[in-house]
C-alpha cells in the first residue's frame, strides 16, 4: 500500500509543477468486463461486473486539447471455458479442471493511462469531450473461481502476467457548476492487446464497456 501512496504523491507533485492549465478529476467507472481468446477450444464464459476508480489529470496544451494521465484501481476479470481438461496452478496447489468447466478470473490492476483528450467549447453549461489512449496495468491481485471443483477466490499467483496493456476510447459531457468545477459523465470501451495469462496454448485478453461518472475540479 505504501508504494501506491507514494505514486499518488508523485503525481500530485507533478500536477503542482504543471501550473494553471491542469484539471483534476475524481471518477468512478462501473463496468461490464469479459475475457476473449484467439482459439476456438477456449471460449468466453459470461461477463463480470467490475469497476474502475481513480484520479485523472488533464494538462492542456491548447484551449481544447489536453494530455491526460492519472492513476486508477481497476477491478476486472472474466470467465473462460476449456474444451479439454487443463491444469491451473492455485496458491493451494495444482488442480486439473475438467472439460467445459467454467473458470472465473478475478483480477485487480494498478493502472496509469497515457491519453489525449479533446474538449469542445462550452455551450451554455455543457461541454463535450472525446478521450482515447493506452492503459498500462500492473497486477496487484489475482484469484479464480472453479465452481465444479468448489474453488472460490483462491489465489493464482503463477497464472497471470504481472503487466498488461489495453487501449480505450470514450466520450461524454460535462456540466459546469461554476468556475472550474463540473460534473462529468461518459461511456468508454476498453480492449486489451497483451496476454492476461501465462499460457502458451492461447492468448486471453480483457475487454469492457463502462459508464464514467465523476467531478472535475
Amino acid at each position: 500500500m505504501q508504494k501506491y501512496i507514494f505514486t499518488l504523491i508523485i503525481i500530485l507533485f507533478s500536477v503542482s509543477v504543471f501550473g494553471q492549465k491542469v484539471s483534476f478529476s475524481v471518477v468512478v467507472d462501473p463496468q461490464i468486463n469479459w475475457m476473449g481468446t484467439d482459439v476456438k477450444n477456449v471460449t468466453t464464459e459470461g461477463n463480470q461486473f467490475g469497476f474502475n476508480f481513480g484520479l485523472v489529470f488533464d494538462k492542456f496544451f491548447t484551449d481544447n486539447y489536453a494530455f491526460s494521465s492519472g492513476v486508477f484501481l481497476w477491478t476486472t476479470g472474466g470467465g473462460l471455458s476449456f474444451d479439454d481438461s487443463t491444469t491451473i496452478s492455485f496458491r493451494s496447489g495444482d488442480e486439473v479442471v475438467p472439460p467445459d468447466s467454467p473458470v472465473t478470473y478475478r483480477l485487480q490492476y494498478l493502472t496509469v493511462p497515457l491519453a489525449l483528450k479533446l474538449n469542445s467549447n462550452q455551450i451554455g453549461y455543457f461541454s463535450f469531450f472525446a478521450h482515447l489512449g493506452i492503459n498500462n496495468h500492473v497486477t496487484i491481485k489475482k484469484s479464480a473461481d472453479v465452481p465444479d471443483l468448489n474453488i472460490e477466490r483462491v489465489g493464482i499467483p503463477d497464472e497471470i502476467n504481472a503487466f498488461n496493456m489495453s487501449y480505450f476510447i470514450g466520450g461524454g459531457m460535462e456540466y459546469s457548476l461554476g468556475g472550474s468545477t463540473a460534473i462529468l459523465a461518459g461511456v468508454y470501451y476498453t480492449k486489451g492487446f497483451l496476454d492476461v495469462t501465462v499460457s502458451k496454448d492461447y492468448k486471453a485478453t480483457l475487454g469492457g464497456i463502462s459508464l464514467r461518472v465523476g467531478v472535475r475540479f
